[in-house]
């Protein structure tokens, strides 16, 4: 199951920005796992899709690279990349609920 996530191109860069920040930062098979998000970013094609875990993975770049800004006392423009990062946060947290599983309440002894 894939989220369609309409990226406007202020947005879009931002989070090329961000993902490519924190890709300097992985190794092995999480960088892999991270390269195939960052494809789907990079491309063309809006909207997005996304999975659960790779918009996980979009919100903590933009919350790393918005540490990062902070840590530069670029405090306006880390603002806005760690809002971005509540706000994919969000619809991720929104996706999980509609589409994962359902537990059913039982009557236990």
């Amino acid at each position: 199951m894939k989220q369609s996530i309409f990226l406007i191109q202020e947005q879009k860069v931002m989070l090329i920005r961000a993902m490519n920040y924190n890709r300097l930062t992985l190794q092995g098979m999480n960088k892999k796992l991270f390269d195939i998000a960052f494809k789907k970013v990079n491309q063309e094609n809006n909207p997005v899709e996304l999975d659960g875990m790779e918009m996980i993975l979009v919100s903590q770049s933009l919350h790393k690279y918005g540490k990062f800004l902070s840590n530069s006392n670029q405090i306006i423009e880390s603002r806005q990349y760690r809002i971005y990062g509540e706000i994919f946060e969000k619809i991720r947290h929104d996706f999980q609920r509609r589409n994962g599983p359902k537990l059913k309440n039982s009557i236990t002894a």
